[in-house]
């Protein structure tokens, strides 16, 4: 037993995991009293400090542009001789799908829909009209489009530097390095971030199987049927997605995640251009290309609108949730983005993590919102499935109205499976390496973390789950997420700003430079100081 404990980083482990086992015992014994709770705080929250999560969220925007096309965004991570673990389509595929691939496939349907037939109140549009039809995807994209992705790379960027060309641990708390110092990293500062983000990662992919399990079993109903109670069908779904994601973290990063990942991208492809041919053309590439147009020019307003007068609840209810499920998630997506990110410069790390994605976001929300939408005007009952049945059912109801509607079903049920094994499975794998004592790698790159760990991860998420759906379901899953993101905001601020200086000032910090480099950087400080 002791040389099990050997193995683990005491300080990194012990406060998260009491903190997860404490919670998970109150939702357990008291499910109905755990989700009052997180109402009351998400009340409180979205009232009273939305507008930090807006102004926070636009800061971490401009930050991303600017380390991309200034002249940092020219420095290689690892070093000029370091060269990429991958190729770059894997890296575009485990980056995109690691991070939110299960929220498009939930959202990808029900969420342009919704704001056609219940649009956002501070709007006044008329439900079904063709106003609202030509406004609800401009929504939809500024929910998943500059916003969350600059979360996940400013996240990353906050970590990246400071690990391969700093050399500081593989640790939440390196990014306070450039500000604080080894004192700050490594003392009680850096374990209370540490801390923190471990148990609000947990917390939030529980609220991601949540999600998955409310998908699975209703589109189970849905399609096929299926007259088992939530009671067992959800405990069965969440048992084997848990098996199946510790399975595969356990084998390892390249062994397991990159080729779960491409079959995630192949099936998302199948999906999208099916819908996109059959499910109304020309009406879903003039709704997505005015899309994109509404969009852009909503950008700057919405990204500080708070409906001050209005208060429909729209805001807190969608937007606010979303800022706050990006930030819960990013901490150790971060972590887990810049290890894939050896070899890359910056530029390129901003490029793919950023704008790349969010190519794919246009194609995959602008296919399946505009279809979706097309189909209800022309009288598909996808709405009337969707009030019956739940939102989880949107996809579902959707791909009814297909050619070859029950092989699309079963593609649907496996972009939701891999969807949430993709990330789990990474953010299993990233908890494991920051809590194990050896932070190191194998020889091909893989962490040497013990198995018992990612075990323990593992079943703590898949029971945060089903705590969260037996505390009061789709609401307080999402609600959950909303009072975790205001402090791992104020930590990738931070973050941001100890980039600026470390790489502001890489002669002090960059122990990647060979002496003719910094001789190199020396001179052009001095001109530019000229």
């Amino acid at each position: 037993m002791g040389k099990l404990f050997n193995k683990i980083d005491k300080d990194a482990f012990v406060v998260p995991a009491l903190i997860t086992v404490i919670v998970l015992t109150i939702g357990v014994v008291a499910p109905e009293a755990f989700g009052k709770v997180i109402d009351v705080a998400f009340n409180w929250l979205s009232s009273n400090l939305g507008w930090f999560y807006d102004v926070g969220l636009f800061v971490l925007l401009i930050f991303c542009i600017w380390a991309a096309f200034s002249k940092v965004g020219k420095i290689r991570l690892g070093g000029s001789e370091a060269k990429p673990n991958m190729t770059m389509l894997s890296w575009i595929a485990v980056t995109f799908t690691s991070g939110m691939a299960l929220g498009v496939v939930f959202y990808g349907v029900g969420e342009g829909l919704m704001n056609f037939m219940d649009p956002p109140g501070f709007t006044g549009m008329e439900a079904g009209s063709a106003q609202a039809a030509e406004a609800a995807l401009s929504y939809v994209f500024f929910h998943w489009g500059f916003h969350p992705y600059a979360i996940y790379t400013a996240a990353g960027l906050g970590f990246a530097f400071v690990y391969w060309n700093c050399k500081r641990p593989f640790s939440l708390s390196s990014g306070l390095y450039p500000l604080l110092g080894e004192k700050g990293e490594k003392g009680l500062p850096g374990k209370i971030i540490n801390w923190l983000c471990l148990y609000i990662m947990v917390a939030t992919l529980g609220t991601n199987v949540g999600l998955a399990t409310l998908q699975i079993s209703a589109g189970l109903k849905y399609a096929y049927g299926n007259t088992l109670p939530d009671s067992i069908l959800a405990p069965i779904i969440i048992l084997v997605i848990a098996i199946t994601g510790i399975t595969c973290a356990c084998s390892g990063v390249h062994k397991a995640i990159k080729y779960v990942s491409s079959a995630n991208m192949v099936v998302f492809i199948i999906l999208v251009g099916w819908s996109f041919v059959f499910g109304g053309t020309q009406f879903t590439i003039n709704n997505m290309i005015s899309s994109v147009g509404e969009y852009l020019k909503i950008l700057i307003p919405e990204s500080f609108y708070l409906e001050p007068a209005v208060q429909s609840g729209w805001i807190s209810g969608w937007t606010l949730f979303y800022w706050a499920w990006w930030l819960t998630v990013a901490p150790l997506t971060g972590l887990f983005l810049m290890k894939l990110a050896k070899g890359r410069t910056i530029r390129e790390f901003i490029m793919v993590n950023m704008f790349i994605p969010i190519g794919f976001i246009v194609i995959w929300f602008g296919t399946f919102g505009s279809s979706a939408i097309f189909q209800q005007m022309n009288g598909a009952p996808i709405w009337e499935a969707i009030q019956e049945f739940g939102f989880p059912v949107s996809l579902f109801a959707y791909l009814k109205n297909l050619p070859l509607a029950e092989i699309l079903t079963i593609f649907g049920f496996l972009a939701i499976f891999m969807s949430f094994l993709t990330q789990n499975e990474s953010m299993i794998y990233t908890m494991a390496g920051m809590t194990a004592a050896d932070k190191g790698e194998t020889e091909i790159g893989e962490q040497k973390s013990p198995f018992y760990l990612k075990i323990f991860w593992g079943v703590a998420i898949a029971l945060m789950g089903y705590i969260l759906l037996l505390s009061g379901g789709l609401e307080v899953v999402q609600r959950s997420v909303v009072m975790l993101g205001i402090p791992v905001l104020i930590i990738l601020l931070i973050n941001a700003a100890s980039f600026v200086k470390a790489t502001t000032h890489r002669l002090e910090y960059d122990l990647t430079l060979t002496e003719k480099q910094k001789e190199k950087l020396r001179q052009l400080q001095e001109e530019e100081e000229i």
